[in-house]
């Protein structure tokens, strides 16, 4: 019997769904992080795409809780992060784009204790429409959505709320921050 069309197409995704479970299970301190991402990834889903952004706006200002991990560790920890979100999100049957990336990457970070700014910037494309793109850094670096960065014009940062000096700059005041 011949398979086609969609039906081959969703045993692949089923397959590459379950190589990545096995490839956890032998990195298991990943687990967690992987679990977390999917969640993440899920309520970002549910509010940005069923939600008016009003009742949504309140979770690109997520605490910022006391830090887990030293200050060496978050390097480390910052990698880790965006790798399980960017693997659960190319694997998930949702949709989910650099907004929904963006949010998870975010979350994970603040409550970890790592302070991480999310970027939200529009560019022309070649039809004269405008595009929207959001990335995340932290520490200085780019976790999520760094790929075409540079083509954006900033029009806002969403921190995280803390009153600890690392979040004590303007921008991190857990406000919308237009440039």
């Amino acid at each position: 019997m011949k398979t086609s069309g969609w039906h081959a197409a969703d045993g692949k995704k089923r397959k590459r769904r379950a190589s990545m479970l096995r490839r956890l299970a032998a990195h298991r301190r990943d687990l967690a992080l992987v679990i977390s991402a999917m969640g993440w990834l899920l309520l970002a889903w549910l509010a940005i795409d069923l939600l008016p952004f009003r009742l949504y706006r309140k979770m690109m200002r997520p605490p910022v809780h006391q830090p887990e991990i030293s200050a060496d560790g978050a390097p480390a920890l910052i990698k880790r992060v965006a790798w399980a979100v960017i693997a659960v999100a190319n694997r998930v049957p949702w949709r989910s784009v650099c907004f929904h990336r963006g949010l998870a990457a975010q979350r994970m970070l603040c409550r970890a204790g790592i302070h991480a700014e999310l970027h939200y910037g529009v560019a022309k494309s070649t039809d004269k429409e405008f595009e929207a793109h959001v990335w995340v850094t932290a520490n200085g670096q780019t976790v999520v959505g760094g790929e075409t960065q540079d083509r954006f014009t900033v029009l806002g940062i969403f921190s995280g709320q803390d009153s600890s000096a690392q979040c004590a700059d303007s921008r991190a005041n857990g406000r919308f921050t237009p440039l």
